[in-house]
């Protein structure tokens, strides 16, 4: 059966953890199957190494617009039929 799934973070901008205060630039949007979305944000050090950590996508903000991110997926194992958006 095939799936699609969207997201309203939009890969390329600066998105903030609210609960660690982490802020990076959005690189990767994953779907798990018995997880709510997760997105990557990556940041360079001052010594120009990049880190990437990964986030619970409900937990995150933009950084200019001050939205957070959603997700109709907010964990744990699906029933069939729920947590596919359209």
């Amino acid at each position: 059966m095939k799936q699609s799934y969207k997201s309203d973070v939009r890969l390329g901008e600066k998105y903030r953890d609210e609960q660690t205060g982490y802020e990076g630039i959005a690189t990767g949007i994953y779907f798990y199957q018995h997880s709510c979305e997760r997105v990557g944000l990556e940041k360079m050090k001052k010594d120009g190494e990049i880190i990437t950590e990964v986030f619970d996508s409900p937990r995150l903000t933009h950084v200019t617009t001050g939205e957070r991110a959603t997700s109709v997926r907010p964990g744990g194992p699906a029933r069939p039929g729920e947590g596919v958006r359209p």
